[in-house]
């Protein structure tokens, strides 16, 4: 029961931080914000990770991080299994289950922010590394558990 406790006090303190943002408007914040929210909620990034992230954020979601997309991301950061879920679910932009290779390059470009040896990768070696069941493709759940490695990796 303390476990719960703790974790919706976390939840308060990433949303204080979030609210107390100097572009909090209607439930988001932009961009600009980036590096002082990282920093509020202790989630150790160098400048040029954090540089990633704002690039990254500008070109898929318009520089705009709302309050949903924010309390998932910052939540799931204390729980990598849960973050690479996420993540995993959220490149899969036709919905069909499996990571294609026009949705691959958009996982390249946050995992080489954890894991700077990934530079380069092709698709064939992504899909050599994460289909675990010898199918040919990459399902979510297997995309979460190779972007868990990865991500683990850079924290290690």
């Amino acid at each position: 029961m303390t476990a719960e406790v703790d974790y919706r006090g976390k939840i308060r303190e990433l949303i204080k931080a979030f609210k107390s943002m100097p572009t909090y408007k209607d439930g988001s914040v932009t961009t600009k914000d980036f590096p002082a929210l990282i920093k509020a909620i202790e989630f150790g990034r160098t400048d040029e990770q954090i540089q990633t992230y704002v690039d990254y954020w500008d070109k898929k979601h318009g520089g705009v991080l709302t309050t949903e997309d924010y309390l998932g991301i910052a939540t799931a950061l204390y729980r990598t299994s849960e973050f690479a879920r996420q993540f995993a679910i959220s490149v899969d932009h036709d919905k069909d289950g499996f990571i294609s290779s026009k949705e691959f390059l958009e996982i390249a470009d946050v995992v080489s922010i954890h894991d700077p040896k990934f530079v380069g990768k092709s698709y064939d070696d992504f899909v050599s590394e994460a289909d675990t069941n010898c199918d040919g493709k990459v399902s979510i759940e297997e995309c979460a558990v190779w972007v868990e490695s990865k991500v683990n990796k850079s924290v290690e």
